[in-house]
């Protein structure tokens, strides 16, 4: 691939990882440490100065275009720079943070990059750490769109994840975050729990749905490597069976409830779909800053250094990334888990199987109720979405 890239091509989104968090929750692999607040404005030192570093890099190999203004003295490129239309702070615990530190990062990428006006910028807030002013002062900033990791509307679940916060916790956290006037928000949970029963997956999303939220993600349970659950839980903990049930019962009444099922495990009112998610749904390129990030730019993979302490030292340092798999199947992978499906073109030019055999499975699979054909495109029902790795196997 051409290191100058086509500008309808230029990448539109942002990631920014945050890597603090109160507490530990035994089932997270993601990159992030409890009791190291006092690294946080160390931190932020460290991500502005990446973002600086990177950012002029990216703009002497045309992967960044200039903006639209002069900077030090410099007259501005005529070129018109394609905007950002998503930014999302993911982490990590992203509303641990004041926001005069956010601002300070905001300041610094739109040295860079031009937000789009109605840039969609999601922070992913934890209801224990929920703060009116904070909430206030993210509003004013342009965060537009807030993620709440809710997990669960059960005491006992929520214990058995290890989640600091209560059920309390997440009201307060929704109402605060409505008042200060986010319509945009996300409900996350998690179902398959060891200790959870179909009444319990019941009441959490029929009280979800109470709070009126625009957005909900649910995933299942999973037991993740080096992490305090793989030493207690099999993988997975509940058997497929009841797992089952709890999704096909999620997918069930949130489409009652005016949802659309627009990936695996998303749920949006219509027009509230996750920008963001979907540009790596749709394998479109992205940006990211922070420790473990992970950015797509120029057909290339990398991330940034996983080890807190060694970022702060040396927040430049990145590694590429080699997944090992083709651009189709990657493509195939991905779209499989949207609404809008794959085409079958896609799964011939990666399958061992012939095109003859590919069409005999999937009318085999359509008829078990796995999946829907129309035009040469492949859409997976809810029961296939359950299975979707597995019929990814059979494909190829």
């Amino acid at each position: 691939m051409s290191a100058q890239r086509d500008m309808k091509h230029q990448a539109q989104s942002i990631y920014i990882h945050i890597p603090f968090c109160k507490s530990k929750c035994p089932y997270c692999d993601f990159a992030s440490w409890a009791n190291k607040e006092d690294l946080i404005e160390k931190y932020f030192d460290a991500l502005l100065h990446e973002i600086q570093t990177k950012c002029e890099v990216y703009s002497s190999h045309c992967i960044l275009y200039p903006a639209l203004r002069s900077q030090g003295g410099v007259n501005p490129a005529p070129t018109i720079p394609d905007t950002i239309n998503t930014i999302y702070i993911g982490g990590g615990t992203p509303s641990l943070i004041h926001p005069d530190l956010y601002k300070k990062l905001f300041n610094e990428l739109k040295k860079y990059f031009l937000l789009e006006k109605n840039c969609e910028v999601t922070l992913e807030l934890n209801p224990g750490t929920a703060k009116e002013d904070y909430l206030n002062g993210y509003k004013k900033l342009g965060i537009n769109r807030i993620s709440i990791g809710a997990q669960s509307f059960n005491e006992n679940i929520l214990k058995t994840l290890g989640r600091g916060h209560s059920i309390q916790d997440t009201i307060f956290a929704i109402n605060k975050t409505k008042e200060s006037g986010f319509e945009n928000f996300n409900l996350d949970f998690i179902y398959a729990v060891p200790g959870m029963t179909k009444e319990i997956w019941k009441d959490t999303i029929l009280k979800a749905l109470e709070f009126e939220p625009k957005h909900i993600s649910a995933y299942s349970l999973t037991i993740e490597q080096n992490t305090p659950f793989e030493k207690i839980y099999k993988n997975p903990p509940l058997d497929d069976d009841l797992t089952f049930e709890f999704y096909i019962y999620l997918c069930n009444v949130l489409k009652e409830a005016g949802f659309i099922h627009y990936e695996i495990s998303n749920f949006a009112k219509p027009g509230f779909e996750s920008k963001h998610n979907l540009t790596y749904w749709l394998q479109e390129e992205y940006f990211a800053f922070g420790i473990n990030a992970h950015r797509y730019l120029n057909g290339l993979r990398s991330s940034n250094l996983r080890e807190l302490e060694k970022y702060i030292e040396n927040p430049n340092h990145e590694i590429i990334l080699d997944f090992g798999t083709s651009h189709d199947f990657e493509k195939l992978m991905l779209n499989s888990r949207l609404m809008h499906g794959f085409d079958i073109n896609t799964a011939c030019k990666i399958s061992n199987k012939s095109q003859p055999e590919i069409r005999a499975l999937l009318n085999r699979l359509r008829q078990e109720g796995y999946v829907e054909l129309s035009n040469d495109k492949v859409h997976l029902t809810d029961k296939g979405m359950f299975v979707n790795n597995e019929i990814l196997l059979q494909l190829i």
